[in-house]
């Protein structure tokens, strides 16, 4: 497998800033208990590397959370990214959230993709698609993505329980704006000519129910977090369909360095979405050690199970060192697919590590994934789940 060698050569650089006007110490677990840090925390760090996937490439990350009195578990939260790449990759990101918006008790979040993938996959529909490595080589799978989305979410706190429990509403409004372009007439993306190829665009308004007892939203270690929405997408644009997610996450403390996380997610579409909206299995938030978008269908059935645990610290616990062990399982349901729902699961497993950089907020990780298809290695900031 010549593009999992390659992409085992992959690096990157962390240079983390930091900038603050207060600060008290305190641990990620004491954070939502403990209002004693106020304050501007700055991270950022460049990045850069290659892989067979993106060639040479580079760019950079930025954070910057501030910290109010009383006011948890952040007053905001700014994240944006940017890469670029030799294979003509230019991808950049942008997220804003305030915890209360106009000075109301009303959570807002913003979010913004920006996008030219010139190699991405498209592996067809359904749980069973054929994979070849050679053919993966020869760029059998490619297409041309551009997508612009922006979406976004407010909250309001209905009710409260327990330490850390709270009951929330919310809704959402994104548009999405996706140009899909074959890479050639010898390519899998050319002869199916999906849903939803060429220049097109969907709206989407949405409503859901979001119950939350974590005991931090950064590093949780204890407590749940339901999440059950529905959206539709009205026939404004290009496409009319709806959805449903259900995403259920379920966080254990057994023994004061480990903790057990747990996710399972549902998600389905009702009427004609196009490809590049169906849910898909197989990259870094599920399913990991599969090509990126391996499957897509319909419907989509994940789970997620991680063993994490912080090894050791420096500095004051400034600079913290974790690792994850980890297994993710699911499929997607398709015409072409049998609707049993224990059948042909697809399995991955994998080791990551996690460091704590400064701010208990602020985390970086990096997983590698192992199916029986290919090894991936994945780089972010944040746990995964």
């Amino acid at each position: 497998m010549k593009s999992t060698a390659l992409l085992l050569l992959s690096i990157f650089v962390y240079v983390p800033l930091l900038a603050q006007t207060h600060s008290t110490e305190s641990s990620a677990q004491d954070e939502p208990i403990n209002p004693d840090r106020i304050g501007s925390y700055y991270s950022a760090f460049p990045l850069g590397g290659y892989s067979s996937d993106w060639g040479f490439y580079g760019g950079g990350y930025l954070q910057r959370i501030d910290y109010g009195l009383d006011v948890r578990p952040f007053v905001n939260n700014f994240k944006v990214d940017f890469v670029v790449s030799t294979k003509g990759y230019i991808v950049s990101q942008a997220e804003y959230e305030r915890t209360q918006t106009f000075g109301l008790n009303f959570r807002s979040r913003i979010e913004f993709i920006g996008q030219r993938i010139s190699e991405g996959h498209y592996f067809g529909i359904g749980n069973n698609t054929e994979f070849d490595d050679e053919q993966f080589e020869h760029g059998y799978y490619y297409y041309e993505n551009r997508e612009f989305f922006l979406k976004y979410i407010g909250r309001k706190r209905i009710a409260e329980y327990g330490t850390h429990g709270k009951v929330d509403l919310y809704g959402t409004t994104s548009i999405w704006q996706v140009n899909s372009m074959s890479n050639g007439s010898e390519t899998l993306f050319d002869s199916e000519r999906p849903t939803g190829t060429s220049k097109s665009r969907v709206g989407k308004v949405g409503a859901g129910l979001m119950i939350d007892s974590r005991d931090s939203e950064f590093t949780p270690s204890s407590g749940i977090q339901y999440d059950i929405g529905f959206n539709i997408a009205p026939a404004l644009f290009d496409f009319s369909y709806s959805e449903a997610i259900i995403d259920l996450r379920h966080y254990i403390n057994p023994f004061s360095t480990v903790i057990f996380a747990h996710r399972f997610k549902y998600e389905e579409i009702f009427g004609d979405a196009p490809f590049w909206a169906l849910p898909v299995i197989g990259n870094e938030m599920g399913l990991r050690g599969f090509h990126l978008n391996r499957f897509r269908g319909g419907r989509t059935i994940l789970q997620m199970a991680e063993i994490r645990s912080w090894l050791f610290s420096v500095w004051n616990d400034e600079i913290r060192v974790g690792a994850q062990l980890f297994w993710d399982s699911g499929r997607v349901f398709s015409n072409h697919d049998s609707n049993a729902f224990f059948d042909q699961w697809k399995h991955t497993f994998g080791i990551g590590t996690a460091i704590n950089l400064f701010s208990p907020d602020f985390i970086l990780r990096t997983d590698i994934g192992f199916s029986n298809e290919s090894i991936r290695i994945y780089f972010g900031s944040g746990f995964v789940f």
